[in-house]
């Protein structure tokens, strides 16, 4: 008698499992909600000449590298995103959310010797707010560097800015 209940029970099941195979299909196949990001946008005018570069968010600052800004500097941007606290095992919420919170932002400024590139600037920004639409020196300000042999003059302004992906 429990073989025949148990041989009932197990068919009774067997046409929903076609259907909890679709819906968890249906469900991975959703787009997913998109997370807006923090890029930071910056200008540079040196030379008469006018750069701009954007650089995203990084996890490692070791693979950042610096971008050359007319013949005599380097610039480098490290965005460095805030460790997520999420429990392990727990995905995060698909709820429309702020852009990833921003642990710092490092800018660096070289001046290229004929041995190596000197650093003349390291400013630090903690725990900087990506804005929607920020003026173009909205993180920065308007920064004037000269160089230390020939005075060149080198300005720059950053803006953190949010970015829908």
């Amino acid at each position: 008698m429990k073989l025949r209940y148990r041989h009932r029970h197990r068919h009774r099941d067997l046409p929903l499992l076609p259907i909890f195979c679709i819906a968890a299909l249906c469900l991975a196949l959703l787009p997913r909600v998109a997370q807006a990001s923090a890029q930071l946008q910056c200008t540079f005018d040196v030379n008469s000449e006018t750069h701009h570069t954007v650089h995203g968010v990084a996890t490692d600052p070791y693979t950042v590298a610096a971008v050359p800004i007319g013949n005599r500097f380097r610039f480098k941007a490290i965005v460095l995103a805030a460790a997520q606290d999420t429990a392990p095992g727990v995905a995060p919420s698909s709820a429309p959310s702020a852009p990833a919170a921003i642990e710092s932002v490092n800018l660096y400024v070289y001046y290229n010797t004929r041995r190596q590139p000197m650093v003349m600037q390291h400013v630090q920004y903690l725990q900087p707010v990506a804005l929607r639409s920020p003026a173009p020196d909205a993180l920065t300000g308007r920064v004037a560097l000269y160089s230390p042999l020939l005075g060149k003059e080198l300005q720059y302004r950053c803006a953190l800015a949010e970015v829908a992906p």
